[in-house]
């Protein structure tokens, strides 16, 4: 989940749609499972914060990360790094670059991650946490005339890690009186950040693959005008295995299994005409996403909730599909009212459609679904006759019919989000700005394992009401500082939560938060004070508060969540980097450096609940080596979290257990660089 300002979506729906949309070269990644293995060769990252949607794109209430691939250059060239670290750890990545013609030029990049085990089981002799990651890219660009660019980019990936093993915190039973002995009796696991847990034979692993293709063509029209089209076609396949308890036990064991499909058209016309730059521009996206699930759950509290009536459940599953189709037309335009003064303004209409079709299956073992079906038919007044339930069939309740079977749902939507803003640039070069914009992020459908229809309900879109002022002023030849304030009114907020239902009582589902806000600021600054020396540091202050949301907590009791800060969201975030370079000799320099990362507290549940805290920490990482000063070769040291600082990222209580997810430990190795 990416999160700017404290706006984020967490959801683990595969077709879930991000509140921070993500882009390859101003194509966007459509879903955040397209990205679990990093983006490589990346010349630089753009990051735009608040409501976006005007320049181009998809529409995001929370901001938008652009990677900007290398591309390919007129002489040839190449260069390989590669690294080897803790765990037995190997990275690779190597590039080459050139020209194939005088019209034509390509650029073939190629990378990998294998490591050893990283986890170590506290209650066995067993290991897990191998990394075997994949990617690689192909960029060809053709230019066959000076006013006309056409660029392909053929990328992909394809991950076979172990998935992370997670660490108990307690066992606290849902049914104590059917809470097996060996449940009750698991030791947490130690304050270590690689002790774990989880089912033996088990397989721990994943399989997913992803691949995307994008066609761009740039053509000047005229002198002052240009066309751009970027198609796009993005394809991922899911096969992963979690153990989510963190016990030896079967209590709470996923396989996910998913297929997702994105196509996407973009059409834009910039020009500049006097004291106008503008643009127009039309976007259409289909995704095609399928969701599949399996859960082993055989020593769960609460597998036999009617005995001698129903068996006891040991397996449940799911199956989920979407289909999204989206449009939109966009415009933006900046009037220079005079050499310092620049007025902006933007425009933006989506319309998009949801349907979505899902249910909770049967699976191998029929005792969920005979529970569901006498419950069903209890809630009918028809017991003894109980429906029959076939194999693999669906078994979820829907809350209208009170009867088994597939639940089907639409949501159409639409919205107009806006942007307007001045810029003025002074003789000194700072430039001091203020905006205000409006931004939404499209609805959502969940999968879940769904005993009632009513947890398929979707949320409906979110928008944010964002105002904004800043600074980026130069002091001197040598330092650069950035300011910026802002203030969020936000309203629909999507997040994870519970409903009631009159047969299952508290029940996961997604929920819409009425009224809420976020403000804060942000500082930078970067400097050279003397020759050789850089320095930089940043600071952010996010403060996240419900205004107005009254609905389930953990404990199933109706809560009033008003004053409650968002999940993920920490008030203070800091880092600070410094990096020292001399010569020592008449083509060499070394150099050392080093940052430090402090998060505060926050948490990873709506309602501020003590139990579920991520706590704050500071970690430091440092780098120091020897390279040519024209950079054609570099051997480095470095170390990550090298005070070996014990912290986790996440945290979540499920049926029987509270467990946390813990950062890596300390890591260390050697990186050698070399281009030509």
């Amino acid at each position: 989940m990416l999160t700017l300002r404290g706006v984020g979506f967490y959801d683990s729906t595969l077709a879930a749609s991000p509140a921070v949309s993500v882009y390859l070269d101003e194509a966007p990644l459509a879903l955040p499972s397209f990205l679990q293995v990093g983006v490589i060769d990346i010349a630089r990252v753009e990051v735009l914060k608040g409501p976006q949607g005007t320049l181009y794109g998809e529409n995001s209430t929370g901001g938008a990360i652009n990677y900007v691939a290398a591309k390919p250059t007129d002489t040839t060239q190449t260069g390989t790094t590669i690294s080897f670290g803790r765990f037995a750890t190997f990275e690779g990545e190597s590039y080459v670059s050139g020209p194939l013609s005088e019209t034509l030029k390509a650029r073939l990049a190629v990378k990998t991650v294998q490591s050893g085990d990283w986890q170590r089981s506290f209650t066995r002799a067993d290991t897990n946490g191998a990394m075997r990651q994949s990617a690689a890219r192909a960029i060809v660009e053709w230019e066959p005339s000076s006013g006309a660019k056409v660029t392909l980019n053929v990328n992909g990936w394809i991950d076979r890690s172990d998935t992370q093993g997670v660490q108990l915190i307690e066992v606290a039973c849902a049914s104590p009186p059917t809470c097996r002995p060996a449940l009750k009796a698991y030791p947490p696991a130690p304050d270590n950040a690689r002790a774990a847990d989880w089912t033996p034979g088990f397989p721990m692993s994943s399989d997913d693959h992803f691949f995307q293709t994008t066609l761009r063509a740039d053509i000047d029209l005229t002198d002052a005008i240009t066309l751009t089209s970027i198609s796009g076609y993005q394809r991922f396949r899911q096969r992963k295995f979690l153990d989510q308890d963190g016990t030896a036990l079967q209590v709470l064991d996923f396989g996910l299994f998913g297929r997702a499909q994105s196509f996407n058209q973009e059409l834009r016309l910039a020009g500049e005409t006097g004291q106008l730059r503008w643009l127009v521009g039309g976007y259409a996206t289909r995704q095609i996403t399928d969701d599949d699930f399996s859960a082993d759950i055989g020593d769960v509290s609460i597998a036999e909730p009617l005995p001698g009536i129903v068996p006891r459940a040991t397996t449940g599953a799911g199956d989920y599909h979407f289909r999204t189709r989206s449009l939109a037309l966009f415009g933006n335009l900046e009037y220079r009212l005079d050499d310092r003064l620049t007025l902006i303004g933007g425009l933006r209409y989506t319309a998009s459609r949801q349907q979505f079709d899902g249910c909770e299956k049967s699976g191998a073992d029929p005792a969920l679904g005979q529970l569901l079906g006498f419950l069903s038919a209890f809630a009918r007044g028809t017991l003894p006759v109980i429906d029959p339930v076939p194999p693999n069939g669906c078994i979820s309740i829907d809350a209208a019919t009170l009867r088994q079977g597939l639940t089907r749902d639409q949501l159409n939507e639409n919205n107009v989000s806006w942007r307007a803003g001045l810029n003025y640039q002074t003789a000194a070069d700072t430039l001091v700005y203020a905006s205000v914009a409006k931004g939404y992020k499209s609805g959502s459908f969940p999968s879940l394992g769904a005993s009632s229809s009513i947890q398929f309900l979707p949320v409906t879109q979110e928008s944010l009401l964002a105002y904004e002022a800043g600074v980026k002023m130069p002091l001197g030849n040598f330092v650069r500082v950035e300011a910026a304030a802002f203030y969020y009114d936000y309203r629909d907020k999507q997040v994870r939560g519970r409903v009631l239902d009159a047969v299952f009582g508290a029940i996961e589902a997604l929920v819409n938060i009425p009224q809420s806000r976020v403000y804060g600021f942000e500082a930078a600054v970067r400097a050279r004070p003397v020759p050789g020396l850089g320095l930089g540091a940043g600071l952010t202050f996010t403060d996240s508060q419900v205004q107005r949301f009254s609905g389930i907590g953990q404990n199933g009791l109706t809560t009033d969540f008003a004053g409650s800060a968002f999940p993920y969201s920490p008030r203070w975030q800091a880092v600070a980097d410094a990096t020292y370079d001399w010569s020592v000799g008449a083509d060499r320099r070394a150099f050392v450096g080093g940052n430090i990362t402090h998060h505060s507290t926050t948490n990873a549940s709506l309602g501020d609940d003590p139990e579920l805290r991520l706590q704050p920490y500071v970690t430091l990482d440092l780098r120091a080596g020897l390279r040519t000063a024209d950079g054609r070769w570099s051997l480095s040291a470095f170390g990550r979290n090298v005070t070996n600082v014990y912290y986790w990222n996440n945290m979540f209580r499920f049926v029987d257990t509270r467990i946390r997810i813990a950062a890596r430990p300390a890591t260390y190795g050697l990186t050698l660089s070399i281009k030509r």
